[in-house]
């Protein structure tokens, strides 16, 4: 290490196995690139390890989208069954695998077999202690247990809220000087689009063939698809003319079972329509064509669907728990997530009042714009300046 120059590592194992449209993926591809726009300066030493080449494409476009930074890639192959090894006996550490860097930054939770001693770890959330009943048992006590060690090792941690700051303190025992809170945002794909790029293909893909609700997540019972379906239900049930659709986008996630069940026994279910999961260049259209938004997860460490649907100009109902406070604001309605009736009654306010709808959808634009990966780039470099 010379002078102020440094070398960072940022191990991008979650994007390398499982894509950039989950959480964890947007973050790490999202934090990136957005910190080799803003420095050329140190060098960017990108690790991971991965099971699977599918992905592996992406992360070598950062080095050719940004042939005046200073990157380094470190990626090693391994299977699942050996990559489980790895972790359990904690060896090799990946310095012996030609790893380097004078500070290692784990982005989700996990940290690899490593010897570096200056670690910053994001928390996104700890909704596997907050909302055990949403998680297997065997995944609840690993994670815990895990993610509790890499908390007290860690030199610092960042939070994606206050909420997540404040279980971490609370969960962990960890001092709050050691726990910064850095906002996320929505992915610059996500934006309204003038009406010569609405592509009405797209609908016709996913065979949306009427006006629609939407809401976006990994199918799993925290995000509470199945009061909302409900609430669908209580209206079409109370209004004959109530001619929409629900759209629900995500992949498929655990415990589904009975979220795709509740679609199966209403009597309303060929209107409830899931598109499974959806490229953003598809989900950016999707967003664009909804009348409205509805979000009514049980707990986020951030939420970044509602953040999309703001940036997309949609007008957002979101559940009052958690981080969605934080993010939401008073830019949308917030309804509790339990209370069917209320969120059947905020979805007919927007879609009957024309004047609300459009004050909301103001409200959407000029709050999204408070959140940008740039300035979330920035307050991480930061944070890495300063562990030296």
């Amino acid at each position: 290490m010379t002078g102020s120059i440094f070398r960072i590592g940022i191990d991008i194992s979650t994007l390398l196995n499982h894509g950039p449209d989950i959480g964890a993926g947007r973050y790490i591809i999202n934090l990136v690139r957005n910190l080799l726009e803003i420095d050329n300066k140190n060098t960017y030493v990108l690790t991971g390890r991965y099971a699977s080449t599918r992905y592996l494409e992406i992360a070598y476009n950062l080095k050719k989208n940004f042939e005046n930074n200073k990157i380094e890639l470190k990626f090693y192959r391994t299977t699942q069954k050996k990559l489980d090894l790895w972790n359990r006996l904690k060896f090799p550490p990946i310095e012996f695998l030609g790893f380097k860097a004078d500070i290692l930054h784990c982005p989700d939770y996990l940290i690899p077999p490593t010897l570096n001693k200056n670690i910053i770890l994001t928390i996104h959330d700890l909704a596997f202690i907050r909302s055990p009943e949403f998680n297997f048992e065997w995944f609840i006590k690993k994670y815990t247990r895990e993610v509790k060690k890499n908390a007290q090792i860690s030199k610092k941690i960042i939070a994606d809220s206050k909420s997540t700051k404040n279980d971490i303190v609370n969960f962990f025992k960890i001092d709050p000087r050691k726990v910064d809170v850095v906002h996320l945002a929505a992915d610059k794909t996500f934006r309204t689009l003038p009406a010569d790029r609405i592509d009405k293909n797209i609908l016709k893909k996913y065979k949306i063939d009427k006006k629609y609700i939407l809401s976006v997540g990994t199918i799993e019972p925290r995000k509470n698809f199945i009061t909302l379906i409900k609430a669908f239900n209580h209206i079409k049930q109370k209004k004959a003319d109530f001619s929409y659709k629900l759209v629900i986008a995500g992949r498929t996630g655990w415990k589904s079972e009975d979220t795709y069940l509740e679609r199966e026994n209403s009597p309303y279910r060929e209107d409830i329509l899931f598109t499974g999961r959806v490229p953003d260049r598809d989900l950016v259209q999707i967003y664009n064509q909804a009348e409205l938004f509805v979000y009514p997860s049980l707990f986020e460490g951030f939420g970044l669907p509602p953040l999309e649907a703001m940036s997309c100009g949609l007008p957002v109902i979101a559940s009052n728990t958690s981080s969605l406070k934080e993010v939401i604001g008073s830019a949308g309605i917030l309804i509790d997530p339990n209370n069917l009736s209320g969120i059947s009654r905020s979805i007919g306010d927007i879609l009957e009042n024309k004047n609300l709808k459009n004050k909301l959808v103001q409200k959407s634009l000029t709050h999204s714009d408070k959140f940008n990966w740039n300035k979330t780039a920035g307050k991480t470099l930061a944070i890495y300046k300063n562990i030296f």
